[in-house]
Parts: C-alpha cells; sequence; structure tokens
C-alpha cells in the first residue's frame, strides 16, 4: 500500500526544501547553551536559598533548645542573657552548617504573658548574577524569618530538692489509695 521513495533528492531535505547542514546542530547547541546554564544557575540559586530557610529554621530551634538547657539550672537569669544566648547561637549553628552570610542572622526575642517569642530574621544574597543580567529573574536577596515560640518555664531554674521522708510520704499515700480503690465491691 505504502512504498517507501527512492529518490535520492528527497533524502537530504527537510519539511520545507532546505538541506541539512552538519554544523547546524553545533549551532543550535551554541545559541541554546547560555539559556541552559542560565536556567540551571536560576535552579541551584533557589535551592540554596531555600536550603539557608530551612537551616535557619533549624538553627533557631537548636538555639532556644540549648539555653533552655543552659538557663534551667542557673538561678535568676535575665531576659537579656537569654535573648543574646539564642542570637549568638543560633549564628553558630549557622556558621558551623557553612551557610552562607550567617553574619545577616537577627533574633529577638520577647516575652508575652507565659510565652517567650523568638523571631529570627536572615538575609541570602544569591552569588551567580549571570543570570539577573539577561533576564531579572530572581531578586537580589531572599529574606528569611523563622519564628520560635516556648513557653516561659523553660527558661526558669527547674531543681527541687526532695527529701526522702516526703517522697516516702507520697508513695505511701498513693498506695493507701489505690488499696481503698480496690477495696469499693463492684457491681
Amino acid at each position: 500500500m505504502f512504498r517507501k521513495t527512492t529518490n535520492k533528492n528527497l533524502q537530504g531535505q527537510r519539511a520545507f526544501g532546505q538541506k541539512r547542514s552538519k554544523a547546524q546542530h553545533l549551532v543550535e547547541f551554541v545559541l541554546f547553551f547560555p539559556f541552559l546554564v542560565g536556567i540551571i544557575a536560576l535552579l541551584f540559586e533557589i535551592g540554596y536559598g531555600l536550603n539557608a530557610g530551612i537551616e535557619l529554621n533549624n538553627a533557631l530551634n537548636r538555639a532556644v533548645g540549648s539555653a533552655s538547657a543552659q538557663y534551667r539550672s542557673i538561678q535568676n537569669s535575665s531576659y537579656r542573657k537569654i535573648s543574646r544566648e539564642i542570637q549568638d547561637n543560633t549564628q553558630k549553628i549557622l556558621a558551623s552548617r557553612k551557610v552562607p552570610y550567617s553574619d545577616t542572622v537577627e533574633v529577638q526575642t520577647f516575652e508575652v504573658e507565659d510565652f517567650t517569642i523568638s523571631v529570627a530574621t536572615y538575609t541570602y544574597t544569591y552569588a551567580f548574577t549571570l543570570v539577573n543580567t539577561f533576564f531579572g529573574a530572581i531578586p537580589d536577596e531572599f529574606y528569611f524569618k523563622s519564628i520560635v515560640i516556648s513557653n516561659k518555664a523553660l527558661f526558669l531554674p527547674n531543681s527541687y530538692n526532695i527529701t526522702n521522708t516526703n517522697l516516702t510520704n507520697d508513695f505511701i499515700d498513693y498506695r493507701n489509695s489505690a488499696q481503698q480503690y480496690q477495696e469499693i465491691p463492684q457491681i
């Protein structure tokens, strides 16, 4: 039904009757290559920026936990010391994780009723500027913000002295109440 044409004049032609050039693929690649590099660089920069935002969140959580662990054993620790400790620990954690521009981190700590709110802001300036030379596709800086809300009791001292007699009395009271419960007749 269908026949294969064997006309040698038609074999080297394209849809619009032009012959294929051997260097045509190379020229197309050279013209497309800068766009390919720009798209890959754009994806890398967005990935680095998002990773920096995730690292900021993790660093702030770890810094609040570290400050809580440190100041729970200290009597009368001041609010300023706790705030400064969270700021310093957040910067140290980001620097140890090799996050660029870790010195741009600013942490503000607020006390609201029974809660301590820590707000960290971070500025990531991207390094690959070639993309914006051609497109203006990404902003000059990425701004990230992370918030950790913790109970104020986490920063209060947590050391109690329980004498043996008090503990023994508590266990005896518990045992007596459990025995009374078991003595109630079941219906």
